[in-house]
């Protein structure tokens, strides 16, 4: 699964796992009814960039029974209401070496049930990781310890390997038990990622999108298109950006003719606001982690 991590690479994952884990908890400690999504993701970018870093992708807000892919448009007034249940996820990266982190949030008075089984279901996971291990076997794990606590695993969302400028480095994590056949391997680097669920254990995409990843240019014709799409590829490579990071450019009108444009000819991938089926409640948990021959190092403490 891994090329060779030498020392300098080691140390790129930890200094950004480590920046991660700081704007992470950042955004934590802003999460509070009437505070404006917008201003939590933008707080959490501008962190990452005082830091050191650059977003891996943008900072994901996702509330309630939107699981992931929610990362506020420049003009959104939500706000976070009481007692919603509110996903934090993360990504850093340094010399694109990356770090991804998540965690859920309760905005409501005392301690939500759903938060703390999450974070259990993660480090019974973490746990269990070690060269050798089969990677279906880390669903089962997931799987029986989220079911354990009442709750169903979401079963179309999983973990996932990183390499260098790729948040998917090719192997899914499963968060169920599934006959996956790869074993890990001392110096992979992994993302395990949890969702639990009051609902039916599956998300499906929303008509929202605000999230996107360069794929290239297939047919792209248009001139401002074409200019568009060569800013993206220079400043964001292969890695996920934001919609209302490309409004500096351009107005929001021509954004939105542009990107149709782009999506149309496939020369950019969508990232589609996921939500729950059953609109039951999501929790997420999610930490970057180092396979060592004494069992793995997490990155985003």
């Amino acid at each position: 699964m891994n090329e060779k991590l030498t020392e300098e690479k080691r140390q790129d994952y930890l200094r950004a796992g480590e920046l991660a884990g700081e704007v992470r908890e950042k955004g934590v400690e802003m999460v509070a009814p009437g505070k404006k999504i917008l201003e939590i993701a933008e707080e959490i970018e501008d962190g990452i960039r005082e830091g050191g870093g650059e977003p891996a992708f943008p900072a994901n807000i996702s509330i309630n029974e939107k699981a992931a892919h929610y990362s506020p448009p420049e003009d959104d007034d939500a706000e976070i209401e009481e007692e919603d249940l509110v996903k934090i996820d993360v990504g850093v990266h340094i010399n694109g070496y990356i770090g991804d982190t998540a965690t859920t949030v309760y905005a409501g008075e005392g301690k939500s049930e759903m938060v703390q089984a999450i974070n259990q279901v993660l480090e019974n996971a973490i746990d269990f990781i070690e060269p050798g291990v089969d990677v279906g076997k880390i669903g089962e794990i997931i799987e029986k310890a989220t079911e354990e606590k009442g709750y169903s695993p979401i079963k179309n969302l999983t973990g996932h390997n990183l390499e260098r400028w790729s948040l998917h480095g090719g192997i899914s994590i499963p968060n169920v038990k599934e006959d996956v056949g790869k074993e890990l391997e001392a110096g992979d680097v992994i993302a395990l990622e949890p969702f639990l669920t009051d609902g039916e254990g599956e998300v499906e995409d929303m008509p929202e999108v605000y999230i996107f990843r360069y794929e290239g240019n297939k047919g792209v014709s248009g001139w401002m298109a074409l200019q568009t799409l060569r800013k993206i590829k220079d400043n964001y490579g292969k890695l996920p950006f934001a919609e209302r990071w490309l409004t500096k450019d351009l107005s929001r009108i021509r954004l939105q003719m542009t990107l149709r444009e782009l999506l149309a000819s496939e020369s950019i991938h969508p990232y589609y606001v996921l939500k729950e089926v059953d609109n039951g409640q999501v929790a997420q948990a999610e930490h970057t982690m180092i396979v060592t021959e004494q069992g793995c190092e997490v990155t985003t403490r």
